[in-house]
């Protein structure tokens, strides 16, 4: 319980209109300041602030209260953790914990203020390199490329990482940052060899990213063209082209949304969130007025997403891609959506289109209504559904099954026969019970509908699913991951995502990695599950049993396994560019021939290079 007495001088010491001045733009109205209300959207500003009474009050939705009051609608805290934020920003000692409870508080509290202090001083280190470093305006070519103006580079404090190995970790040492520090929170990383750092980022646009509260808790780093692309200052060809904050003591990449905390307000004030995917994406949405614009950061949505969205608004639009990967992530949000509570529509863009080229293409008023018209999630995945069978019987019999899981998480019973007479309409299916016993057949478990073993079945059988076992190399990397899951969170576990060409293996990568970020753990038989009808389902069997590498050479056998695959992939392609530079030659088209080449001698320089790192392993 928290004494009333000590409530009142925290509603004593905040400064009411500087407090929430710092959410809505306020202007002084006589012995009052005005501004547009944080919790209702509206054109007039209704929405009061007065000083001496420390109390708000809005005329058109009729919200009003205290500082405290103020945080928790805003925010979505509880009343203690209102109380506990305000009473640290005024300097109010709270009731006594239990002494050891209070000293464990007080270790957790000083770790967490130098952690927030080192990403803190590397965000004004890259937002100076910006301007500063000899190298600064390639960084600000590509965001000026993308349309991003310099007020909004500003607003979200975008820098540029030196193509150094050490210009960060000796900045932050300068400001007293210690390298224990600067490790933890992945802005360093230690050498292979064991003796000093480097700095994770180089050569990179970095983009910030920031806690419902404002805190920096981790960094996206956008690869740069090299300024020069026969120096040796050029980035490697083969370099991932984001590389993300790895998960730290502050930072839980599932559970933090890129925008949310420039964009809550208005996410309050619309009561509903959009939904995107991309670093750009999301700036040239919040640059072109979609400031309720928020996006998962090197992750799908997650279940801690979606309560988050909830905390904020009751809905969300999902602003994806229009090709298959959209359709695959709209789907895969739904049922976290759904359990949330977040009711949800989707606003597919035509096929070539991602957000950032929409808008500069089609502008914010065509975006604006796409949005407006967007369908119900349900109905959107029917319509889907339905679009992507059409012509085949067993395909639309197959794609209805599917969506039973769908209408399951449908809560409102007035809804669900809506769905079923759309599906038998979208599915050209005029028998509802048919319709019904289809969706039924949806839900069995997985194992009573799949196709019989492989034993089991005659080796013409058409129905019989192959087996296909992915590249070896490719296998032997994935399998060290299912084995060592802290791997995920690598560098080289990044890298190795990029590199895989098997699509079975892609896809087994990315429930393994999402299985990871929400349990900390593999999950065997939930994983198996989850890739049920992939013809590597029998190798991904075989290798969660049987672990070749044990923990202190894992991270060594991944990174040389990862180096040898992109050293395949650079000479599988470069086999492939001579073949048709040759049919280029063949066919008169020398244009095209001497691109190809160009490309030929980047991949082959990118090789040796690759070759070279690989003889001083």
């Amino acid at each position: 319980m928290i004494p009333e007495e000590t409530i009142a001088e925290i509603r004593e010491r905040i400064d009411l209109v500087d407090f929430i001045g710092q959410y809505v733009k306020l202007k002084k109205v006589g012995a009052s300041h005005r501004g547009l209300c944080p919790f209702h959207s509206e054109k007039t500003p209704s929405f009061y602030v007065h000083r001496e009474r420390r109390f708000y009050h809005c005329f058109g939705c009729q919200a009003s209260g205290d500082a405290i009051g103020f945080l928790r609608q805003l925010e979505g805290l509880s009343f203690p953790e209102a109380v506990a934020q305000l009473a640290e920003r005024v300097g109010v000692e709270l009731p006594s914990l239990d002494p050891r409870e209070q000293a464990e508080q007080q270790r957790h509290k000083q770790r967490s203020a130098r952690l927030d202090a080192a990403m803190e001083a590397a965000t004004a280190f890259f937002v100076e390199q910006l301007t500063v470093h000899p190298l600064g305006h390639v960084a600000r070519a590509e965001y000026e490329r993308r349309g991003i103006t310099t007020a909004t580079a500003e607003r979200f404090r975008l820098g540029y990482a030196p193509d150094a190995w050490d210009a960060l970790g000796a900045a932050l040492r300068a400001r007293g940052v210690a390298d224990r520090d600067a490790e933890a929170v992945g802005l360093i990383a230690r050498r292979r060899s064991g003796s000093g750092y480097y700095d994770r980022f180089r050569h990179r646009l970095m983009f910030p990213v920031a806690d419902v509260h404002g805190r920096v808790v981790a960094f996206s780093g956008r690869l740069l063209p090299p300024a020069d692309p026969h120096g040796d200052a050029a980035p490697r060809d083969r370099a991932p082209k984001y590389i993300n904050s790895p998960e730290s003591p502050i930072y839980h990449k599932g559970s933090v949304l890129f925008g949310l905390h420039q964009g809550r307000v208005a996410v309050r004030r619309e009561g509903w969130s959009l939904v995107c995917e991309g670093n750009f994406d999301l700036l040239a949405l919040h640059q072109a007025g979609f400031e309720n614009a928020v996006a998962p950061l090197g992750t799908a949505l997650t279940e801690a997403h979606a309560r988050l969205l909830r905390r904020y608004g009751e809905r969300a639009v999902l602003l994806f891609d229009g090709d298959a990967a959209g359709r695959k992530a709209a789907r895969a949000a739904y049922p976290l959506l759904a359990a949330a509570g977040v009711g949800a529509s989707v606003a597919a863009l035509p096929n070539g289109h991602d957000p950032d080229s929409f808008l500069r293409e089609r502008g914010p008023e065509v975006l604006h209504a796409l949005v407006d018209a967007a369908p119900g999630i349900v109905a959107y995945l029917i319509d889907e559904a339905a679009a992507s069978a059409a012509g085949d019987a067993h395909a639309k019999a197959e794609a209805i099954a599917g969506l039973g899981p769908v209408l399951a998480s449908v809560d409102n019973p007035v809804e669900v026969p809506i769905y079923i007479e759309r599906i038998g309409r979208r599915f050209g299916v005029r028998d509802l019970h048919s319709v019904r016993r289809q969706l039924r057949r949806g839900l069995a478990p997985r194992d009573r509908r799949r196709k019989p073993a492989a034993a089991e079945q005659k080796p013409n059988d058409p129905g019989r699913v192959r087996r296909a076992d992915p590249p070896k190399l490719e296998g032997e990397l994935f399998a060290l991951l299912l084995h060592h899951p802290g791997l995920f969170a690598t560098e080289e576990a990044n890298n190795l995502r990029d590199l895989l060409t098997s699509r079975d293996l892609q896809a087994m990568f990315d429930s393994a990695s999402r299985m990871v970020e929400d349990r900390g753990a593999i999950d065997g038989p939930g994983l198996l599950s989850e890739c049920g009808d992939s013809p590597a389902l029998g190798w991904l069997e075989e290798r969660l049993v049987v672990q070749q590498h044990g923990a202190e050479e894992a991270k060594d056998v991944l990174a040389d396994g990862v180096l040898r695959l992109a050293l395949q992939n650079i000479e599988r392609e470069l086999r492939r560019l001579h073949g048709a530079i040759v049919d280029a030659r063949r066919q008169g088209d020398e244009d095209r021939a001497r691109s190809l080449t160009r490309r030929q001698v980047a991949l082959a320089r990118s090789a040796n290079r690759l070759h070279q790192r690989n003889s001083k392993r």
